[in-house]
């Protein structure tokens, strides 16, 4: 047999199986109520098919006008998008070569009487196949070729209205977050001569997600299991660390991470020890504070240096509360929320936001929902109020106004809201202004009504002064999952630009469960376009249309859509679109203080949300694993997670498990067909700008590219903009940049505020997970831009037993995650 009739009979399969899924898959999309393309596509390709087993020339003809089909409904759906025409041409592309070949003609050749008789006819069949072919490729490279459509303009604020420092002395730089630094040495003129000037490894493995602060020649940061460290700012040099020997329970996966220390000095002419301190509040729910000149502890502060979070609590498991992000410096005390476990159960640790006076350790104020007429401790035998939302993220302070600014979670379980008490339902999902003084709440403002798709608020608030109407109005903006931005104004809550409630979707069909009627919508620009079935996506046309399948068979009705059962094969549950992982997240944003904008850098992933009833659970037995996959989430809590015995809740027991109906179990809306890619179409990020004063989108493009990342998991190596997943915030400077470190292809950008052009980038030894930071170096005089980055050996597989690498698995050095800084030549 020759390599022409091998080839022609391999092509014939291809083909074959193609056409088969295309008409299978396609006639189940028509049904569900999508496209028609895929099944007619199909239809034909089974037809070149036959023509093809005929050996007739009438093939290439039939596949060249398929493709030419295809290149219309392509534009149609995609127009000239360079990867929404990618996997809808691209295959097909690949396939038609075939009919060009001079296999193809030898096969033809075959059934031909001679080889000049049928020549003429082969070779007209190559143009003609040419012509829909050379279009294809030529809209493949217009599309390549389109830029960003990026523009600027801005109101400015004069010198005078922000403050200006060399240092970084909190998480956002300022106690209100803003991310913004005045040092302009680095700017849109000179960025372009960065260079690494040194390094720092941590020892720590795992997780590493700090941002640093600077203060007074030294760099203070916390890694994994909330390891202090102090290092010169012009150096990198060591001066102290101080390891407390934390052992983060290993039932949480969350529980290792360590965002960031505070720093408090003590008032003028204290005379004890530690003037200067750094504190952390750790993954075991203390706070630890230490010399911030010889990282010792500081023996006045609580218990030999340390406070219990647990005091109050109550009985819990020890993994079910913990805190990862920095404490509030508030004045003289340090404001502490806390992470309570995501889950399924009623009556979770409390999510009470606390306050301590930062040289004793003493409780100064507590901020319990459940019992708003105590602010101190619970009394003897009591404790505060269990499951209330908490505030796992990072809050803000005003000193002015002596208000802190709490983003508040919503109450477990997160997606069933059936058994929510009243001061649940008033306070979960919102910005809560907290009177610094005496931790009574002064007001609030409430994003998410009846939360049932985990849209907590997960973002640091960030002051900021936006100008209405000629009036400069104190301002918080505060990020949401969604991926909106609220305005208020700081003082009383109220919307700076008017905010709208609009109805949405409130019919459940959950027993016991009941929605919002409606929901507030922002007017500043938002990153959560409605998604269609044309925005599906995948590397071929084949995990296109089942993401399409996919798509059709879940709920989706918009950013609201209640929460469902899955019933059956049309009927897979909700799509969650953004996801609970963002929009925004911890990170939060940045702003251009002087002139009132706002760095947005959201994701724009999606989840599937499956819902299954007790009943449902009860009844996975020994062979649900088979019938339903081992991921369903009926079986996976039948085995890992066993409820209690069905039957009626008790009323008088508010946290009877039994009186939740449903439980919600998301997972990340990628390709079942295992090639590791989103179910539709890039951008999956965005970097962006906001006039907070007119409204307006500035510019905005993709955040991250594809070098990194690829199909399967293989690294692609094509530096072409997808946005990636961005895990942190954006710093913004008065030089005119903004710098972001955290996309996920393991690079480090300075962007130009006002145009969205990238001026400079680095290649750093990892994805990045925190947000960057700036300073001047009261040592050497330079500003240096420094970024943390964690040893890769986070991603890779542990022994559960041990919670140690498995080595032969890990490309682990020992020397832990990396401090990068950069600084200008000189």
């Amino acid at each position: 047999m020759t390599i022409s009739n091998v080839l022609h009979w391999l092509f014939i399969i291809i083909f074959a199986l193609v056409g088969l899924l295309l008409t299978a898959g396609g006639g189940f999309l028509v049904y569900l109520g999508g496209s028609f393309y895929y099944i007619l596509a199909g239809l034909t390709v089974l037809a070149v098919t036959v023509l093809l087993i005929r050996r007739s020339v009438k093939a290439a003809k039939l596949y060249a006008l398929l493709l030419g089909v295809t290149l219309i409904w392509s534009l149609f759906e995609a127009e000239l998008h360079l990867l929404g025409l990618l996997p809808r041409l691209a295959m097909w592309l690949g396939l038609g070569l075939w009919f060009l070949t001079p296999w193809y003609k030898t096969s033809l050749n075959r059934k031909a009487k001679n080889a000049e008789a049928a020549a003429p006819e082969i070779t007209f069949n190559r143009w003609w196949m040419g012509a829909p072919a050379a279009a294809s490729v030529a809209a493949l490279l217009v599309a390549g070729l389109q830029s960003y459509d990026q523009n600027s303009q801005g109101t400015v604020r004069s010198d005078d209205q922000i403050a200006a420092s060399d240092d970084w002395r909190h998480y956002g730089n300022t106690a209100g977050g803003t991310r913004f630094a005045t040092v302009e040495d680095i700017n849109v003129e000179t960025v372009g001569g960065l260079k690494e000037v040194w390094r720092y490894r941590t020892g720590v493995e795992e997780d590493f997600k700090a941002t640093p602060l600077n203060v007074d020649g030294r760099l203070y940061l916390c890694a994994a299991r909330n390891v202090m460290i102090a290092l010169d700012d012009a150096t990198g040099a060591e001066i102290w660390r101080y390891d407390h020997g934390i052992q983060p329970p290993m039932e949480n996966q969350y529980a290792r991470t360590c965002r960031g220390v505070g720093y408090h000095e003590a008032p003028e002419g204290y005379a004890g020890q530690c003037a200067k301190r750094v504190v952390t509040s750790t993954v075991d729910a203390t706070i630890i504070a230490v010399d911030a000149d010889t990282g010792e502890l500081c023996s006045d502060f609580g218990d030999g240096g340390v406070v219990d979070l647990w005091e109050g609590m109550g009985d819990h498991e020890r993994f079910e509360y913990w805190v990862t992000s920095s404490p509030l410096v508030a004045g003289n005390n340090l404001v502490i929320g806390g992470q309570v476990a995501d889950s399924q159960n009623l009556g979770l640790p409390s999510g009470v936001v606390r306050a301590f006076d930062a040289m004793t350790g003493e409780l100064t104020w507590a901020w319990d929902l459940g019992n708003p007429g105590n602010n101190g401790l619970p009394a003897e035998g009591e404790t505060y109020t269990p499951g209330t939302p908490n505030v796992w993220s990072i809050m803000s302070y005003d000193a002015e106004l002596g208000l802190i600014y709490a983003p508040t979670g919503n109450p477990s379980p997160d997606y069933f809201g059936g058994a929510r008490r009243d001061f649940d339902e008033e306070y979960s999902s919102s910005v809560v202004a907290i009177d610094a003084a005496t931790g009574q709440a002064r007001w609030k403002y409430q994003i998410v009504h009846h939360d049932v798709w985990d849209y907590d608020m997960p973002a640091q608030p960030v002051l900021v002064d936006v100008e209405r109407d000629g009036e400069l109005v104190p301002s918080v903006a505060v990020p949401t999952k969604m991926g909106d931005i609220f305005l208020l104004d700081r003082r009383d809550g109220s919307p700076v630009h008017p905010i709208e409630e609009k109805p949405v979707p409130s019919t459940s069909e959950i027993e016991g469960e009941r929605l919002a009627a409606t929901q507030p919508v922002s007017p500043l620009p938002n990153f959560h376009p409605y998604r269609f079935e044309k925005d599906m996506w995948g590397l071929t046309p084949i995990d296109q249309m089942a993401c399409r399948i996919e798509y059709r068979t879940m709920d989706y009705e918009g950013m609201y859509t209640p929460p469902s059962l899955a019933t059956g094969i049309t009927n897979t549950g909700t799509m969650l679109y953004p996801g609970n992982f963002g929009g925004f997240n911890w990170g939060s944003v940045s702003v251009d203080a002087d002139n009132g904008l706002l760095v947005a850098a959201p994701m724009m992933l999606a989840h599937r949300l499956v819902m299954v009833t007790p009943e449902q659970v009860a009844e996975a037995g020994p062979l649900a694993a088979l019938l339903l996959g081992e991921s369903h989430p009926a079986v996976r809590m039948s085995e890992d997670d066993p409820m209690p015995p069905l039957g009626d809740a008790d009323p008088d027991d508010p946290y009877d498990i039994r009186q939740i109906k449903a439980y919600g179990y998301p997972a990340p809306f990628m390709s079942r067909l295992g090639t590791q890619v989103p179910c539709f179409e890039p951008p999956w990020s965005r970097i962006a700008v906001i006039d907070l004063n007119t409204k307006e989108l500035l510019w905005s493009r993709p955040a991250g590219d594809m070098s990194q990342s690829g199909p399967f998991g293989l690294r692609s190596g094509i530096p072409y903009d997808v946005g990636t997943a961005v895990r942190a915030g954006t710093l913004t400077t008065r030089g005119g940049l903004t710098f972001l470190s955290s996309t996920m292809d393991a690079k480090v950008r300075a962007f130009d505020v006002r145009t969205g052009e990238e001026k400079w980038e680095s290649d750093l030894p990892g994805n990045g997970l925190a947000t960057p930071m700036t300073y001047r170096s009261q040592q050497s005089g330079k500003q240096y831009v420094i970024v943390t980055v964690p040893n890769p050996t986070w991603r890779y597989p542990r022994d559960p037993a041990t919670n140690e690498y498995i080595d032969s698995q890990s490309p682990r050095d020992g020397k832990g995650g990396y401090v990068i800084a950069y600084a200008l030549e000189d």
